[in-house]
């Protein structure tokens, strides 16, 4: 495949050519390109005024999206970066009435630098700024068996949430969205060194009331029997 120059490099090789003097070895040392091209570059100049034909025709079959397709993909990608490939191909020809093939999108995309990966979920709920002050807080303690871990899960097989997306190669693909889903059944484990301590799995949500019912009757509870059976052991 030839070289493709610049126009501003080859207005350059025009300059240098007519207004300097230089020869086309010299031209060629300092444009980096081949003496060929530069004497096609001044038989442009000398008969149509310009540094290219302007009746030469591209080659290959004509692009079936234009730049403003492009940034339109890159745009809806950005915004939604879940979206499957026929979504895709839907939204382009609703709101840009183009009408293309999947594989034609597959192929933008690629070009896009895009690539399909796991969705890296973000809760919207999240606060970064109190996160880091809970983490220094956190720091002062040290003994890994004072840490209880309390999460409520649901169990719905309802989610409508998607797992893959698309982003950047070498980006991850990150989705802000809510955690939050049709509740069938909430389990709440507390967790420790000693693995799983206490289990409530109730149906519908945990409510404040279920969740000090665990905290008293099984987590403080089991912490009760456990330490008065390390000190008997200690005796």
């Amino acid at each position: 495949m030839p070289v493709r120059i610049s126009d501003d490099l080859k207005e350059r090789i025009i300059t240098w050519y007519y207004t300097d003097n230089k020869t086309m070895e010299e031209i060629r040392d300092l444009a980096r390109c081949s003496i060929g091209l530069i004497s096609n570059v001044i038989h442009n100049y000398r008969e149509y005024g310009e540094v290219r034909n302007p009746f030469t025709r591209r080659a290959g079959r004509p692009r079936s999206l234009s730049d403003e397709d492009m940034a339109f993909i890159q745009t809806l990608i950005d915004a939604n970066p879940f979206l499957y490939l026929d979504e895709i191909q839907q939204r382009l020809y609703d709101i840009r009435e183009v009408n293309i093939s999947i594989s034609t999108i597959s192929r933008a995309l690629t070009h896009l630098d895009l690539s399909w990966k796991t969705i890296s979920k973000v809760a919207v709920e999240r606060d970064e700024e109190v996160h880091a002050i809970w983490e220094g807080m956190m720091a002062q303690y040290t003994d890994p068996d004072l840490f209880v871990a309390l999460d409520e899960s649901a169990v719905d097989n309802k989610t409508g949430q998607r797992t893959h997306g698309w982003s950047r190669l070498g980006v991850p693909c990150v989705c802000r969205m809510s955690f939050l889903h049709e509740v069938h059944y909430s389990i709440l484990p507390a967790l420790t060194t000693n693995g799983i301590v206490a289990l409530e799995i109730v149906e519908g949500s945990i409510t404040k009331e279920i969740f000090l019912k665990f905290l008293r009757d099984q987590v403080v509870s089991f912490y009760i029997k456990f330490h008065h059976s390390r000190s008997g052991k200690s005796h």
